[in-house]
């Protein structure tokens, strides 16, 4: 007997009540068959994610890359996507049960996962990775469980920086992630118990971890011009650019102007980029020192 198709729940509606991931036979207790499936698929209005698994059209690459190798979205690919500040390897990271086998190329769901798939998989119990709380539910880890995943993929420098963006931007996650640092090994451990929130990118926080042996005062409230980033003495004002990229020939005037605005009220003031601080340290410590043995401290 054919299907009344008019009798079964929506699709897409299915698959998002499931957090954007539902399995055929989830589908088929809401009542769609596997041939109404196939047909959604052929009209691209449903994506066949893998054998046995179906997302919804407009999914975020990654998550559905995620979903095709067998797990769930994590480390600094989950915290990029909740528009955390991390810095990007140009790998997929996924978390994926300690016994599952059946990986798949995130590309390619006929193909097996191999090395040469740009893919860092992070075996754990998916159990002890709580999932994000809104969107997505069944695809990308909860960004402070992300940063369990990210202790162990990159430096303790670079993980406090992620973790001061998560706590500027959800400061009221602060007890989570030190419920979580608890947890990790010591270098892991200190990185996260560092991290306060008080800088606005990844960037400054790198710059501050490098010269808070100096207390310089961050996020320092200055009049005409807003909040200057730090501020070491009384007149040396040091701005770091957030963003990897300028961000255009606006941002760069405006800029300009909050200098020579500081400039004519007797401050010193210092910039530095992105690649600056992550590439060309030695040159940014040579000018920062050369503009304190000038004494522009005050």
């Amino acid at each position: 007997m054919a299907t009344d198709h008019r009798r079964t729940r929506d699709p897409l509606r299915s698959i998002q009540a499931r957090g954007g991931l539902a399995a055929t036979h989830e589908l088929a207790a809401d009542g769609i068959s596997r041939g109404y499936l196939a047909g959604l698929v052929r009209t691209r209005r449903v994506i066949r994610v893998r054998q046995g698994w179906y997302a919804r059209p407009g999914l975020h690459p990654h998550l559905v890359r995620a979903a095709r190798v067998g797990g769930l979205l994590t480390c600094r690919s989950a915290l990029d996507l909740a528009g955390l500040w991390v810095v990007d390897d140009g790998r997929l990271h996924v978390l994926v049960e300690r016994n599952d086998c059946q990986l798949r190329s995130p590309d390619n769901p006929r193909r097996r996962l191999h090395s040469t798939d740009a893919v860092t998989v992070h075996w754990r119990p998916r159990r002890s990775a709580p999932l994000a709380s809104r969107g997505s539910l069944r695809l990308l880890v909860d960004p402070v469980s992300a940063m369990a995943d990210l202790a162990g993929c990159t430096s303790p420098e670079l993980l406090t920086a992620a973790a001061d963006s998560l706590l500027h931007q959800w400061p009221e996650r602060a007890a989570e992630l030190h419920r979580l640092a608890s947890g990790l090994p010591m270098p892991a451990r200190a990185a996260l118990l560092q991290a306060d929130g008080i800088c606005e990118s990844g960037i400054e926080t790198l710059f501050w971890l490098r010269m808070r042996h100096l207390s310089p005062r961050r996020q320092v409230p200055t009049l005409g011009v807003g909040r200057v980033d730090f501020l070491f003495g009384e007149r040396l004002i040091v701005e770091v650019d957030g963003a990897a990229f300028h961000a255009g020939i606006g941002a760069f005037e405006a800029d300009r102007e909050r200098d020579a605005i500081l400039s004519a009220r007797g401050y010193r003031v210092l910039r530095f980029s992105y690649h600056q601080v992550m590439e060309r340290w030695p040159e940014v410590h040579a000018a920062f020192w050369a503009a304190i043995l000038r004494g522009d401290r005050g």
